[in-house]
C-alpha cells in the first residue's frame, strides 16, 4: 500500500469534532479510509482532547497530533523575529509537524490548507514528486511554491486551473469533494415538515427560498434579501439558515447591515438561528428551492452538492466553481457582476412559476447530485496517488 501523509492546518482538529469545512472533508475520508483502506493513511492535526478519544475509532488510520505547549510558543517566537529580520517564510505549525514525520517514510505528503510556502523547508526529507498540494480555495502560485510541489489537486476545475495559470511547473488535477450521502439523504415526513414551518410561522401554501450558510459579505445574504423584498408575493419567503444577527452578542458591521434591511419584512424574511448539523436535511427537504448568490469566486460549495441530494432545485450565480457541479435542468444560474438583485429576483419567481413541477426537477438534481459522494472522492484520490506513483518510478527509472 502507498503511505499517505495529510497535513491538516493548525485551526480545528481531525476528526472534526468542532466542524470545519476541510476537517469535514477529511473526516469523510478517514471513514471510508476505515470501510475498506486502500492506502496507508497518517493524519496530521492540531491536538484537541476529543478528538484523539474520537480518533481511537478508526483502526485503519494513524493520527500524529500537534500540541500547543511551551516548545510550540517557544518557537513561535523564533519564527516571528527570523521572519521579520531575514525575511525567511516559515510557520511554527509546520516545523513542529516536520519535526514529527521527518523520520517516516511517506510515498505522498498533502498540504491540505496552511502556510504553504513553508513547505519548501520539507524538500529536505522528502522530493518535490512526493509533494502534493490539495488546494480547497481560489489560490495562486509563486515561485517558492512552484519549486515545492509537483502537482496540485483543486476542488473543481476553476480552482485547478485558475491556480495552474499562475504555475510554472505544477501539474494540475480535479479532485471534486464529496459529501456522505447517509446524512443527507434521508426522508423526512410530512409531519417533520409542517413541524418546522410551524416553528417559523410558515404556512404549507408559503414557497420557502432557503440559504444556507456564513453570514458574510461574500455569500450575497444581503443581495438575496434585496431580490426577496422586490418580489410582490408575499407569500414567497426566505429561511436564512445560519447565524441569527438579532441574537448575535459581538457587534459585527455585515450583520447590522442586514439588520437593518430586513426590518419591517420579518415575516417574510426569517433567521433560524443555530440548527444542529444533524438536522440541516430536515430545513432542505422542508424548503421548495436553494438559492446560493454567492458575489465572489466560490471554489465548489457543498451547499449546491447538499440540495441537489435532497432533491431541490437550485439558484446560484456564476461563481467559481459551482456552476460546475449543478444539472442545467435543475438549476438556474445567473450573472452576479450586473444587476444580481434583479437576476435573483426573476430567478426565484421563474421557480415559483413552475412549482407544481418542482418534485420532478427535484428528482433530476438527486440523480445528478449522488455522484458527489465521499465514497467517490476517497476512490478518486486514490485513483490519482496510484497513477502518480507509477509516474514517480518511470521518472526515477530515467535516471
Amino acid at each position: 500500500m502507498l503511505k499517505v501523509c495529510l497535513i491538516t492546518t493548525n485551526l480545528l482538529p481531525v476528526p472534526n469534532v468542532l466542524g470545519g469545512a476541510i476537517e469535514s472533508l477529511v473526516t469523510n475520508l478517514i471513514k471510508e479510509q476505515e470501510k475498506n483502506p486502500k492506502i496507508d493513511l497518517t493524519i496530521v492535526s492540531i491536538y484537541n482532547k476529543d478528538a484523539e478519544i474520537e480518533s481511537k475509532k478508526y483502526q485503519n488510520t494513524n493520527f500524529i497530533y500537534i500540541k500547543k505547549n511551551l516548545k510550540y510558543l517557544f518557537y513561535g517566537v523564533i519564527y516571528n523575529i527570523s521572519n521579520r529580520l531575514f525575511k525567511t517564510d516559515f510557520n511554527t505549525y509546520n516545523h513542529i509537524v516536520l519535526s514529527k514525520i521527518k523520520h517516516h517514510q511517506y510515498d505522498f505528503i498533502l498540504a491540505e490548507g496552511g502556510h504553504y510556502n513553508s513547505y519548501y523547508k520539507f524538500l529536505k526529507y522528502y522530493n518535490q514528486n512526493q509533494l502534493i498540494l490539495h488546494l480547497h480555495h481560489q489560490g495562486s502560485s509563486n515561485e517558492i511554491m512552484d519549486k515545492t510541489f509537483s502537482r496540485v489537486l483543486g476542488v473543481s476545475d476553476f480552482v485547478t486551473y485558475d491556480f495552474a495559470n499562475t504555475s510554472n511547473g505544477i501539474k494540475p488535477y480535479c479532485l471534486r469533494n464529496g459529501i456522505r450521502l447517509d446524512t443527507f439523504d434521508i426522508e423526512v415526513t410530512d409531519k417533520e415538515k409542517t413541524e418546522i414551518r410551524n416553528k417559523y410561522n410558515l404556512t404549507k401554501n408559503d414557497f420557502i427560498v432557503l440559504f444556507c450558510g456564513r453570514l458574510i459579505k461574500e455569500k450575497g445574504v444581503y443581495e438575496l434579501i434585496k431580490a426577496i423584498k422586490q418580489i410582490d408575493n408575499k407569500n414567497i419567503k426566505l429561511l436564512i439558515l445560519g447565524n441569527n444577527p438579532f441574537l448575535k452578542e459581538s457587534k459585527d458591521e455585515y450583520v447590522e447591515k442586514l439588520n437593518k434591511e430586513v426590518s419591517g419584512y420579518e415575516d417574510r424574511i426569517i433567521f433560524t438561528g443555530y440548527v444542529n448539523n444533524y438536522d440541516v436535511y430536515k430545513y432542505y427537504k422542508t424548503s421548495d428551492i436553494v438559492c446560493i448568490p454567492s458575489v465572489w469566486e466560490d471554489a465548489a460549495t457543498l451547499v449546491c452538492v447538499e440540495a441537489m441530494v435532497c432533491k431541490k432545485p437550485v439558484l446560484a450565480t456564476i461563481s467559481g466553481g459551482i456552476p460546475e457541479h449543478l444539472e442545467p435542468s435543475s438549476s438556474i444560474v445567473v450573472e452576479k457582476e450586473r444587476n444580481l438583485i434583479e437576476n435573483l429576483e426573476k430567478g426565484i419567481l421563474k421557480f415559483y412559476k413552475n412549482k407544481n413541477n418542482l418534485e420532478k426537477i427535484g428528482l433530476n438534481a438527486y440523480n445528478h447530485g449522488c455522484q458527489f459522494n465521499s465514497h467517490n472522492m476517497y476512490l478518486n484520490l486514490v485513483k490519482y496517488l496510484k497513477t502518480f506513483d507509477k509516474e514517480n518510478k518511470k521518472e526515477c527509472e530515467k535516471k
